[in-house]
């Protein structure tokens, strides 16, 4: 195949691979923003989920900050003494419901560092109000379907003034105990008391990311403050761990993209990271989508390139097929043309090229070559007696001569030369810059290979040269050539 050609069909092969590859990349974007449309949906459903919380957490503040006004009446002493009787001690921790549900009057269990059981007896008697919030809230209509907002999540009241916390679950105190009680200055919840005094002014909801002592794993909490007589009174509190925000976020309506999904929030005070979930494979992030939450949430979900392999896996063999098949068809076309063409040129029988080959293209092209001084020699061949051949020994015989001097011709010559059957038992050989004296050799070498190849019989042949000459054409160089062959075959016939 000539360069040209060549070039054409790398360009056509080329062409194909890139509008192919076109329609890939397309699908691979059009799936990259519905993808990065989705990270914003299951953001936006998290951003809902934790509303919801922050909401519920409002709404226990506000019945608190209700109920606590009534500690300004007197104490009734039945009550204090029911309290007081309950009050129990473990390992350094007092309060009610420490171990087992003996104070019924509360859910949970109440833990204070304070042994003096009139510190929190008024308090105690108030914070049915806490339980009964909790259960309104957990029993009303999840408006948020799919977001995870009717788990029962982990909620307690931390009280500044009195110094206690009640956890609206019951704790085994024997497990754990909130031996922290200096956590507002040290920072051990991830607060500290200056951050309350300044950020709690003017705001209702606090996000903070800390290493929740009673699971020492990171929760992320909602910090609601209750307020009595203008001064901060506690905090209502709502934990939300890792298993509460998978959940969350979790891809119901796709699960296979919770496979390839990462996801992590981060508190972008404390820079405290909760991992969500992780991929079972990271090959390459096909879709990274980060969105900062209100309360200073930094939430971040970045989706395996995989995913997109595996769920278009038709679309990537439909592209495998459709290329690996336009190539093919340029392939065959290619073949086909270069076959038509050699066909066309070529003499059927011998394999060598027919006159057509002698066109003013090679013409023009051989006389540039020797303008510039590139030698360019004509040999005329024919084969002898080939009618003799034919009368005698029939015209099979007579076509195994011409073949077997075409294959000569062929294995003497290079292939930067020409080899051309012009009819019958007429040949011509046009070397291109051969050696000075390679038009008498190349005979020598013709008769050794028949010789070789088909000692037994007698095939001779008659040749003549001529070096082309500037402006000579095809016609004019192959009629001296011949003259010259016809020369050399009388003189050849007058010695014999």
């Amino acid at each position: 195949m000539k360069l040209p050609h060549k070039a054409l069909r790398l360009f056509i092969s080329a062409t194909v691979v890139v509008l192919t590859s076109s329609f890939l990349i397309y699908e691979l974007i059009a799936s990259h923003k519905a993808m990065n449309a989705y990270m914003r949906y299951i953001i936006e459903k998290a951003d809902s989920s934790f509303l919801y919380d922050k909401y519920q957490n409002q709404s226990i503040a506000t019945h608190l900050m209700r109920t606590f006004p009534t500690a300004a009446n007197p104490l009734p002493e039945e009550k204090r003494k029911a309290v007081c009787q309950a009050f129990d001690s473990v390992d350094g921790v007092y309060g009610l419901n420490l171990v087992a549900h003996n104070y019924p009057a509360l859910h949970g269990t109440l833990q204070t560092s304070l042994p003096d059981c009139d510190s929190i007896a008024r308090d105690a008697l108030l914070l049915p109000a806490f339980d009964q919030a909790v259960i309104i809230n957990r029993e009303q209509a999840d408006y948020g379907k799919g977001l995870a907002t009717s788990e029962d999540k982990f909620r307690y009241y931390v009280d500044l003034q009195n110094h206690y916390i009640y956890f609206f679950s019951l704790i085994n105190t024997h497990q754990f105990a909130m031996h922290h009680w200096t956590f507002l200055q040290k920072g051990s919840l991830g607060l500290h008391q200056a951050d309350i005094d300044n950020v709690f002014t003017g705001r209702t909801v606090l996000s903070s990311i800390y290493q929740d002592d009673r699971t020492e794993l990171n929760v992320m909490s909602f910090l609601t403050p209750v307020y009595l007589d203008g001064k901060l009174k506690g905090i209502v509190m709502v934990d939300i761990n890792k298993h509460n925000l998978q959940n969350i976020v979790f891809t119901h309506d796709r699960p296979r993209v919770w496979r390839y999904l990462d996801a992590s929030v981060t508190d972008t005070d404390s820079n405290k990271t909760i991992i969500i979930h992780q991929s079972e494979n990271n090959l390459f992030p096909y879709v990274n989508y980060i969105s900062d939450l209100p309360g200073g949430l930094h939430v971040e979900l970045s989706l395996d390139i995989l995913y997109f392999i595996v769920t278009s896996w038709k679309l990537f063999l439909f592209y495998l097929l459709a290329t690996a098949l336009l190539l093919n068809m340029v392939r065959l076309h290619f073949r086909l043309y270069h076959n038509v063409t050699r066909e066309n040129i070529s003499d059927a029988m011998t394999g060598l090229y027919n006159r057509k080959i002698l066109t003013p293209t090679l013409e023009q092209r051989l006389q540039r070559l020797v303008s510039t001084g590139t030698p360019v020699t004509f040999i005329a061949i024919d084969l002898d007696k080939l009618k003799m051949i034919n009368d005698t020994l029939g015209h099979h015989e007579g076509d195994i001569a011409i073949t077997l001097l075409a294959n000569a011709i062929e294995a003497s010559i290079r292939k930067s030369d020409y080899a051309i059957r012009l009819g019958g038992d007429e040949f011509c050989v046009i070397l291109v810059d051969a050696e000075p004296d390679m038009d008498t050799r190349l005979p020598e070498r013709i008769a050794s290979h028949l010789r070789t190849v088909a000692p037994e019989k007698d095939i001779r042949f008659s040749s003549g040269s001529y070096s082309m000459k500037p402006n000579d054409t095809l016609h004019n160089a192959y009629t001296a050539s011949d003259e010259q062959l016809y020369l050399n075959k009388h003189q050849n016939r007058q010695r014999s």
